[in-house]
């Protein structure tokens, strides 16, 4: 038989005590572990709230898994692609497209469904964005000269136009896509037409349920636009002229940034939507800056000073000065590669691509 434990008379009324307080001292530290996950998750989120500005680039070539990756580890999260309506000239009043027979047409669908999915599988929004592109190009006009030369015209541009757009609108909620442009840099006409933009934008909504914009030039059209409340965010064409001289610093290209933002902020304030860069890009060439639009011509590398410092800086000053904005939702940068390999031919070299240049550096960071 087993003799019993006897427990002072003091220690039996510790005991209840004591047990009271061990209890209490772990529902505190469960607490104190809930509170901290609490603020974890906050401090997490707050963190990531500007992962909702969109973080896009314009990628040409075809995709696939593999040539997806350097885009996510650069902290992209958006791609854009481009579809191409062809016009001879800028007042012609016809375009052509892909359209084809039922056969072509499925292909083409089926194309456009393909790199649709591959990049949204490998986690990124989707941005579709249609061009027109002028290949008679007579007396160095461009899209945003585009007008038909008279009534008959112009009734017959209106009809292809729409078809054109609403095809691809069409492809855009097929794919899920998130975000669709019913035009690009179409100054003149978005000016002097505004009732056929409204107009499309009701048919494109008919069957289209993503957001929607529209891409006006930086110059003489996205202020004086008069229909983006039909719209979801106000799109913009960024190439401002934001210096005078070559080689530039980034105090220089952020003061140029500094005396565009309130006529920008002002429109953002007058329809009550979010400005979205819908293109911005800058050159690796030393006057990259001043006049941003420019194309590299195949004819006058030679003559233009090589500058990827130029280019690192304009992304410098972008994220310096626009990006932190309340009222900015984001950029789609021109342009991107999927077949990129560094090469060392003059074109790629002084191109607007930031791949493989100290530009893309910047960008990575901005974006993460």
């Amino acid at each position: 038989m087993k003799s019993e434990k006897i427990y002072p008379p003091i220690l039996l009324a510790i005991f209840p005590v004591g047990l009271l307080m061990l209890l209490f001292s772990q529902c505190y530290i469960t607490n104190e572990n809930v509170d901290s996950q609490k603020r974890t998750v906050l401090e997490n989120k707050t963190t990531h709230l500007p992962i909702s500005k969109q973080r896009g680039a314009h990628v040409f070539g075809h995709l696939d898994s593999t040539n997806l990756q350097p885009f996510i580890q650069d902290n992209y999260k958006w791609i854009t692609l481009v579809s191409y309506g062809d016009q001879k000239d800028f007042d012609s009043p016809t375009m052509s497209y892909f359209k084809g027979d039922s056969l072509d047409i499925m292909r083409r669908d089926s194309a456009w469904g393909k790199q649709i999915a591959l990049a949204h599988s490998a986690g990124f929004n989707v941005f579709l964005k249609p061009h027109i592109w002028l290949y008679g190009n007579k007396e160095g006009k461009w899209r945003s000269d585009i007008y038909p030369t008279n009534d008959k015209n112009w009734k017959l541009w209106q009809k292809n136009y729409r078809e054109f757009i609403l095809l691809y609108a069409k492809i855009a909620e097929d794919n899920k896509v998130e975000l669709f442009c019913v035009g690009t840099e179409l100054s003149r006409l978005t000016v002097e037409k505004s009732d056929f933009w409204k107009s499309l934008i009701r048919d494109v909504r008919k069957v289209y349920t993503g957001k929607i914009t529209y891409a006006a030039n930086w110059y003489n059209e996205y202020e004086k636009i008069t229909f983006w409340e039909e719209l979801d965010y106000i799109g913009i064409q960024a190439y401002f002229p934001l210096v005078e001289n070559e080689y530039p610093s980034i105090k220089q290209i952020s003061k140029g940034w500094n005396k565009y933002l309130p006529e920008i902020e002002a429109i953002h304030k007058k329809y009550n939507k979010k400005i979205l860069f819908t293109e911005m890009g800058y050159k690796s060439t030393a006057d990259s800056a001043i006049n941003p639009w420019e194309w590299i011509d195949y004819s006058s590398t030679q003559s233009k000073p090589h500058s990827v410092q130029t280019q690192a800086n304009c992304y410098e000053a972008f994220f310096n000065t626009v990006w932190e904005k309340d009222w900015f939702a984001g950029v789609h940068i021109w342009q991107l590669r999927s077949d990129y390999v560094k090469e060392s031919d003059e074109y790629n070299k002084l191109d607007f691509t930031p791949q493989g240049k100290p530009a893309a550096t910047i960008i990575a960071k901005g974006f993460e």
